[in-house]
């Protein structure tokens, strides 16, 4: 009889039961904040911006299903997702109504840690512009992004925003944007989800505009970080739409007749924009 040894049991360790916590992350999510300074504000500065790029990431995700969606015409899952994104907004801009409790004096306090750090170095800020509709390529060299961020920008640069798969919706159906908004015209699904297109357009305006009154109020006329002109560069995006050509035609059907013959006549500009003319754009 042959005799055999028999190979040991491996035995495994059994698996810590998921928590709150082992399933968020939260211990290690707890040591990302590292403030360089004594600062009190310091603290609530780091959170708040953390905070904001992490729903950054999540309207991305929204965003591309939002796209992926209109391509294909499910105009039911895209307003879905519009609305999520509008209400993702207007979080953000609770965000910022927190940090705005912060005094010029408390952001002077750490200011000078930040060095060459600016917000306008966000990759995901520029990214959400793009796959929303705006391309700027002077982002796509952002400053203090790694090789891997500027890929991604160059990839939102080129793909599809749904400013162009909405454009290509229209064109298939044979309409012009202006016919979407005529008086008279059924509000289908197709008007409706221009609107909430209009919608999320108007509300990240919103961000831009409160961005802009919070560096007003903590940083004045000074420059921002990282070299930037601070407020006034910050004044110069307000200007800045995703969906210019629904706004003007959304405007333009609901113009009166006097509007269009000092139009026809050259007595006013053209104005591209929200329809109250808040931080419209005139045309050249």
């Amino acid at each position: 009889m042959t005799d055999t040894v028999a190979e040991p049991l491996t035995q495994t360790a059994p698996a810590e039961p998921l928590s709150y916590g082992s399933y968020l992350e939260v211990p290690g999510l707890l040591t990302l904040q590292r403030p360089r300074t004594d600062a009190h504000d310091e603290i609530l500065f780091i959170i708040t911006h953390q905070a904001i790029e992490l729903w950054f990431n999540c309207a991305l995700h929204e965003l591309e299903g939002v796209r992926d969606a209109l391509r294909e015409e499910r105009f039911g899952r895209a307003r879905r997702g519009l609305r999520r994104l509008t209400r993702m907004t207007s979080l953000w801009l609770g965000h910022l109504d927190v940090l705005s409790t912060m005094t010029p004096a408390g952001f002077d306090e750490f200011r000078g840690v930040l060095g060459e750090s600016s917000g306008f170095q966000s990759v995901q800020f520029r990214e959400l512009e793009m796959i929303s509709g705006l391309r700027d390529r002077r982002y796509l060299n952002l400053p203090g992004a790694t090789v891997e961020e500027r890929k991604r920008l160059l990839s939102r640069f080129h793909e599809a925003n749904l400013n162009d798969v909405f454009t290509q919706v229209l064109q298939r159906r044979g309409l012009a944007p202006e016919q979407l908004f005529a008086p008279g015209r059924p509000e289908d699904e197709l008007r409706e989800t221009a609107e909430d297109l209009l919608e999320y357009d108007a509300l990240f305006h919103r961000w831009r505009y409160q961005h802009w009154l919070l560096v007003v109020r903590t940083l004045g006329t000074r420059p921002g970080s990282g070299g930037s002109s601070g407020s006034e560069f910050l004044r110069t995006t307000l200007d800045k739409w995703f969906f210019p050509e629904l706004h003007a035609a959304r405007s333009h059907v609901h113009a009166t007749s006097a509007d269009a013959r000092e139009a026809e006549s050259g007595g006013a500009e053209t104005v591209y924009g929200c329809p109250m003319g808040y931080g419209s754009e005139l045309s050249a």
